[in-house]
């Protein structure tokens, strides 16, 4: 079985390609992507936070610990709701592109 070559997505290919439009599009596609990868890391780090509380304030796992735990979800959850908020609005603003590039083409 002869294996296909997948094209990678290297933005200087795409300059003297494609509309540019599309390219910007991509673009912002890939980069929303990475931030997925950051929002997953912001959910775990959430979720250890939970963990780390519960184990500090009802498993007598020490004050500090609880605290530590409280600290690090507030500023999980913040980094959760930017990213959130974020990865929402790129998604629209490509879609918005690509529709714009829709009816031009028509």
């Amino acid at each position: 079985m002869a294996k296909r070559k997948e094209r990678k997505l290297y933005r200087r290919e795409w300059a003297d390609t494609d509309n540019p439009l599309v390219a910007e599009a991509r673009a912002q596609t890939l980069a929303l992507q990475r931030l997925q990868i950051w929002l997953r890391l912001g959910y775990a780090a959430l979720a250890l936070a939970v963990l780390l509380a519960y184990w500090g304030f009802a498993e007598n796992g020490g004050l500090v610990a609880g605290i530590a735990g409280c600290v690090l979800g507030v500023l999980a959850f913040a980094v959760v709701m930017v990213l959130r908020i974020g990865i929402d609005h790129g998604r629209k603003n490509v879609n918005a592109m690509l529709e714009e590039m829709e009816s031009s083409a028509s």
